[in-house]
């Protein structure tokens, strides 16, 4: 079945059907709910988990500029690749934040 049009309006973009939708919904509000609970930033966020994961990349840099003391607009996203699994990372970075969840299609490593 389909994910009814009342719950599109108010979530995530999808092309899930109705049987996949909802595990994934229930896994993303986990995630929020767990993370609004202990108010800190989790040791690894599920960046396509997020509503609207470019917020959470921008507030990412704006803290980076307060932190360092340096204009926004002359900080850059970089991407490190951390070979751990996600729950072998024990605790968040001195800098900007570890992110999961993320997938290539047609592209090669």
């Amino acid at each position: 079945g389909e994910v009814p049009d009342q719950w599109k309006s108010v979530s995530h973009d999808s092309g899930r059907s109705l049987a996949t939708w909802f595990p994934n919904f229930l896994s993303r509000y986990s995630h929020l709910d767990h993370w609004a609970q202990d108010l800190q930033l989790p040791v690894a966020v599920w960046l396509s988990g997020l509503f609207y994961p470019k917020s959470f990349l921008s507030t990412i840099l704006q803290t980076s500029a307060r932190k360092l003391g340096h204009p926004l607009d002359t900080l850059k996203l970089t991407t490190d690749i951390v070979k751990k699994s996600k729950d072998d990372l024990g605790h968040v970075p001195r800098e900007g934040a570890y992110i999961h969840g993320l997938h290539l299609e047609g592209a090669g490593w």
